[in-house]
């Protein structure tokens, strides 16, 4: 009988606080929701609020965007665009006004308008709206290209521009037919330009052609000087860089006056990560040329 006493006044304790806990849950709610300024609404994670759609905030309030005519709410609904054929320009929607050749864009900056294939933007002072748009001259052996700026034309292949007209490529021997060239052409691997034509390299002793044929580079053990190919001279206790074109010293020499000077190392001390100098063991510390004790 004790028993089933205990167990229902456990149960009578734990039925309140579940009611009270929900009783603060539904004041706290009361409160954040008398606490919510007009045409808000409480964020569904964390602590604050947002303005419903077609409000902003301001202050600590929500205040109406005003669209003006010929505009529309954003995705975000808190602030307006212009229809296609308006740009913003402060408050308002202004028209854009298409010149002649020319036809409507969707981006909300810029000028609103592009000239139409065939027609490049003329002079920013002209007025005339017949003349913002102005008709491509196109040379003989041309093409339009996409950018509405500069010429708008492009020579065919095989051609290249020289001031405004197109003239054919001449090739000469050892060579190419390039794009990338203003020339339009480029000389073949270990070959060089020479004027209008493509000489052939002329390597000097221990050399070969670089990956991209356009220049030489020295074997392993010889370097470059006065456009030859010098032997690096390696000193006692040395070896070659890893590029082949120096030396330096061994673990535990350093580099001086053209030799590798062996490190004499002060007691308690070891030869450092680039092996060309030394560090105090560890408890040590250096000072004037010596590793002495640290002390606490």
């Amino acid at each position: 009988m004790k028993l089933r006493l205990q167990k229902h006044a456990y149960i009578v304790a734990a039925v309140s606080v579940l009611v009270t806990a929900i009783a603060g849950n539904a004041w706290a709610l009361n409160d954040a929701a008398a606490d919510l300024p007009k045409n808000a609404y409480a964020r569904a994670y964390g602590n604050g609020w947002d303005c419903k759609r077609g409000f902003e905030k301001t202050d600590n309030g929500c205040s109406a965007v005003l669209t003006p005519p010929h505009a529309y709410l954003d995705s975000s609904g808190s602030d307006w665009q212009c229809k296609r054929g308006f740009l913003k320009k402060g408050d308002v929607c202004a028209k854009v006004r298409v010149p002649a050749n020319a036809h409507l864009l969707k981006g909300q900056f810029g000028k609103g308008w592009a000239c139409e294939r065939g027609f490049r933007p003329g002079p920013r002072s002209v007025a005339d709206s017949k003349k913002e748009c102005i008709k491509i001259d196109l040379p003989e052996h041309a093409i339009l290209k996409y950018s509405h700026y500069g010429s708008g034309w492009d020579c065919q292949q095989g051609y290249h521009s020289v001031g405004n007209t197109c003239v054919l490529i001449v090739i000469p021997e050892n060579a190419y037919g390039t794009d990338s060239s203003n020339m339009g052409w480029a000389c073949m691997r270990g070959y060089q330009k020479h004027n209008d034509s493509c000489r052939r390299w002329t390597l000097p002793k221990h050399a070969f052609l670089s990956r991209s044929g356009k220049s030489w580079r020295c074997e392993r053990g010889y370097r470059e000087a006065d456009k030859q190919c010098k032997k690096v001279d390696l000193p006692r206790n040395a070896h070659l860089n890893d590029e082949g074109n120096d030396w330096r010293c061994e673990r535990g020499f350093k580099k001086t006056a053209g030799s590798c000077a062996s490190i004499k190392l002060p007691d308690n001390a070891h030869v450092d990560l680039m092996g060309d100098g030394w560090d105090c063991d560890k408890s040590y510390r250096k000072r004037a040329g010596t590793c002495e004790i640290k002390r606490r």
